[in-house]
């Protein structure tokens, strides 16, 4: 029963990480919708995003029914927990990828020639987040998983950047107003995205470690400052 179990918890990685994979696809197929101004892509978002959807429903399924009948322990048990979380943080990246999408279709009726290059940009550095918090949680490797962590308060300042630059243009460009705020709302979606990446890369250092970070959980709590 045992070498069951653990070639069924194999086949579940390998659910997960095809979910990832669609979850990255769906991303990268809204932003060269946004930036080509083609529907037919943004239109194959929402396809991704209903495969991502029943995957999730699978996953959580999968899991759960390992909890009730195998009643793991240790580091299959947090495998498990895990799984379940994690295919929802992706499930969330799938719902944020066809919101890109639809910015894209409602761009694709303004007037071209005029971005924000610090949008792409912060868009190609969510998805190698993405790409490789993903990687970080299916091969337990915990250093990279500390990396991703760090890496969202790049994406952060892009957003706050894109923020400024988006303001200024309004302000200055009346005519601009709703091409920037489609454009606000992309980094915004961008920045949920690095952050759901972030989860999924703090899922690995649960499982590998058996350490909960979230939140600074792991740290000693502070001392109240006296008033």
């Amino acid at each position: 029963m045992d070498r069951h179990f653990h070639h069924d918890l194999e086949a579940l990685r390998d659910r997960l990480s095809e979910m990832a994979g669609r979850a990255e696809t769906a991303l990268a197929k809204s932003m060269e919708a946004l930036k080509s101004r083609n529907l037919r892509l943004a239109e194959e978002v929402r396809t991704e995003d209903l495969a991502i959807d029943r995957i999730e429903l699978q996953i959580e399924e999968q899991s759960l029914n390992f909890l009730g009948l195998q009643q793991p322990v240790a580091r299959d048990l947090r495998f498990l927990v895990a799984a379940i979380r994690t295919s929802n943080y992706l499930e969330r990246i799938g719902d944020h990828a066809v919101n890109i999408a639809q910015s894209a279709i409602k761009m694709s009726t303004t007037p071209a020639g005029w971005q924000v290059d610090d949008v792409p940009n912060m868009a190609d550095r969510t998805i190698s987040m993405l790409r490789e918090a993903v990687t970080a949680w299916l091969n337990g490797d915990t250093t990279l998983a500390k990396l991703i962590c760090e890496r969202d308060i790049e994406i952060d300042a892009y957003k706050a950047g894109i923020f400024t630059k988006l303001s200024n243009t309004m302000a200055q460009d009346p005519e601009k107003v709703p091409r920037a705020l489609e454009l606000l709302l992309v980094s915004r979606n961008l920045e949920r995205v690095a952050d759901l990446a972030t989860n999924i890369a703090e899922e690995a250092i649960f499982v590998a470690e058996a350490r909960v970070i979230k939140h600074h959980a792991d740290e000693p709590p502070r001392p109240l400052a006296r008033s």
